[in-house]
């Protein structure tokens, strides 16, 4: 069954407008329960280097089997007003949302969200998904790391996240997030932690 869009861009942004923790410091992990307001609503909030169709750009081409769509932008009343989102679909599942900067579009978080589904195969397969995306977007914001160290830490990310609602890790200059909703909604995102500059593209 196919989902109406506006409708998809509704859960989209009520998925990933779950307050995340006010973590700022470089600790190695942090797991806690969900706070009222996001790192990335702070004044001076650091952003990546990029915009969305820079990103898109580098992101596509280096991961031609796993392609992130164009962004659509979700207007809602209850974003703060320097900030804009948008959102891209993979599949029926599993979606892709950004926080831009207003005016610059410089990506200040960049989540992953993936939606239940109706069948245990479908699940499995969505979550496979999931992670391999994961996977190719931590090596987008950390290109010095491997496919095998890359998908050890998206494990670890997983792993510990089932322990608790919220769990975050940062590696280097990147904080990995990931959010376990009541509604069995799963939430990984990438922020980064200072002031961050995109690697000379190759």
């Amino acid at each position: 069954m196919k989902m109406d869009v506006n409708k998809f861009l509704a859960i989209i942004f009520a998925a990933s407008s779950i307050g995340l923790p006010l973590v700022a410091n470089a600790d190695e992990s942090t797991t806690t329960g969900p706070t009222v307001q996001a790192t990335y609503l702070l004044p001076n909030a650091p952003s990546f280097d990029e915009t969305i169709p820079r990103f898109r750009e580098k992101y596509n081409r280096h991961n031609p089997t796993l392609p992130l769509r164009e962004y659509r932008v979700i207007i809602s009343k209850n974003i703060y007003l320097p900030l804009t989102r948008a959102a891209s679909r993979i599949n029926e599942k599993l979606y892709s949302s950004a926080v831009l900067e207003r005016g610059s579009e410089k990506i200040k978080s960049l989540q992953l969200t993936l939606l239940p589904s109706e069948s245990e195969t479908e699940t499995q397969k969505n979550h496979i998904l999931a992670e391999q995306y994961m996977i190719a977007l931590m090596r987008h914001f950390n290109p010095t790391i491997s496919q095998e160290q890359s998908k050890e830490n998206i494990d670890h990310l997983l792993r510990n996240s089932k322990k608790s609602p919220f769990y975050s890790r940062n590696i280097g200059a990147i904080r990995y997030i990931v959010v376990n909703s009541s509604e069995k909604t799963l939430t990984f995102a990438v922020e980064p932690i200072k002031l961050w500059l995109s690697e000379p593209d190759n």
